[in-house]
């Protein structure tokens, strides 16, 4: 029998008029309650409130713990998933506003019946959970989970297997999304729509390149366009502030290098960074500067960055630079010698267990994410291209430390061979003095990865 086809609603053609809602449901057993939604046309017997959502980005996509109300995992459920996507779709944001101005309305209408008590328009207004989460740089964004019979198709060449949703839905992949708006979920002291995703298309892949309009190189690199902002309080604790290039945040993009990756494991939590060796000339004289920058600034402004006026020498002792030597060398730059080998710098790169490293890094050949990290640690990898950002500059009760963190690098398998005989126990040394590093440093709190 071929499958039903449903034509849903486009969000220009939202009509707030056409929404019905049921009496109040009680689902004693959870603790819900909520009221369906239905949506009656003329056109349409069926009176789903389905409509799609065109060229959204995937922020994140992951599978749900498949948990009782115990904790308890549940044998031969069918698995869950949840989606964020950032919204272009000028139209749908529209409807949902329109959307949103109604169910004020009816609040105030209904409130009895969904509140138990009558309630007032500004008090409504101030229980109504928004269904858009909007970011002051990143727009609009919506979040939700699959259906039961959700379906995904791919209507590009480069996601020809949908088999597997957590890697056809990667991170930036463009998609248009059926959405069926089917409840009003009613809670204590505030309400909000209910919706899940019935259907997506992929349109096209994820943009490895998405930032490079926004990253630099140590060529096109000017000093003069670098601000450090002004000192802020993190809501979780902690103070910052931000490395700033023309007025955004400093990204820079390197080509055709070499790093390696490093596994840092103390007590129950695990870190990765990147180590970078600055042999190139240009991006050696780029992180000078930007240290030297750094440093300038924050002495000369220290009484608003660190409540007290503080000398060079204080300041250098508490400051960990971009720039990385070994022991040894540090001891010869004291003395006026020339370092045996070139300094690093050490990027950060995000990691968790259900996700890996997220497709930050991926096979430059065949635009994959790498999932395994055992093929990228602990050895030298070829570098096509890698962009990362300064997340911020951190000032802890042990010292002010500068993050640089990885966005995107792209790997080529086809690793050249280096004679390693020196630069092995060289590397051995120095993973062990960003260890150090770490261990003397406060742990910083740790934004949520919007880029």
């Amino acid at each position: 029998m071929p499958a039903i086809s449903i034509k849903p609603l486009m969000p220009s053609d939202f009509n707030e008029n056409n929404v019905s809602f049921s009496n109040v449901i009680t689902n004693t057993e959870i603790g819900i309650k909520y009221c369906k939604v239905t949506y009656d046309t003329s056109t349409s017997n069926d009176k789903k409130l389905l409509v799609v959502v065109r060229g959204c980005t995937v922020k994140t996509f992951k599978k749900l713990d498949n948990k009782d109300k115990d904790g308890k995992i549940i044998k031969g459920k069918k698995d869950k998933y949840q989606i964020f996507m950032g919204l272009k779709d000028e139209n749908f944001i529209n409807m949902i506003e329109k959307f949103e101005k109604h169910l004020i309305t009816q609040g105030v209408e209904n409130s009895e019946k969904w509140f138990d008590e009558n309630m007032e328009e500004e008090e409504c207004t101030d229980m109504f959970k928004p269904t858009l989460t909007k970011h002051e740089k990143y727009g609009y964004a919506i979040g939700g989970i699959l259906s039961n019979d959700f379906v995904c198709k791919s209507t590009t060449s480069d996601v020809p297997d949908v088999s597997n949703l957590e890697l056809a839905l990667e991170k930036n992949t463009v998609i248009d999304v059926c959405i069926c708006i089917n409840k009003l979920k009613l809670g204590v002291g505030k309400y909000s729509l209910g919706f899940e995703i019935n259907q997506i298309n992929i349109k096209s892949i994820g943009n490895s390149e998405q930032y490079e309009s926004n990253s630099i190189t140590p060529e096109n690199f000017n000093k003069d366009k670098l601000v450090i902002g002004a000192i802020q309080q993190h809501e979780k604790g902690g103070k910052f502030c931000e490395l700033l290039y023309d007025d955004k945040k400093l990204r820079i993009k390197l080509t055709d290098i070499v790093g390696r990756i490093f596994k840092f494991e103390k007590d129950d939590t695990v870190s990765y960074s990147m180590s970078i060796r600055l042999t190139d000339e240009n991006l050696h004289n780029m992180i000078q500067s930007l240290d030297k920058t750094i440093l300038t600034t924050l002495l000369a402004n220290s009484k608003d960055y660190y409540g007290s006026k503080k000398t060079e020498k204080l300041l250098k002792a508490i400051l960990k630079p971009l720039v990385s030597y070994n022991k040894a060398d540090q001891e010869k730059i004291k003395k006026g010698e020339k370092p045996t080998y070139e300094p690093s710098i050490w990027i950060k790169i995000w990691h968790s267990d259900d996700k890996g490293f997220d497709g930050k890094i991926y096979n430059s050949g065949n635009n994959k994410a790498i999932t395994n990290s055992e093929d990228v640690l602990n050895k030298d990898i070829s570098i096509s291209t890698i962009e990362f950002y300064s997340r911020h500059i951190w000032f802890g009760p042990k010292g002010t430390s500068i993050n640089l963190t990885l966005n995107k690098c792209g790997v080529t398998y086809e690793t050249p061979v280096y004679d390693m005989d020196d630069l092995d126990d060289l590397d051995t040394t120095m993973k062990k003095e960003e260890e150090e590093k770490e261990e003397e440093s406060d742990s910083e709190v740790e934004n949520s990865d919007d880029d």
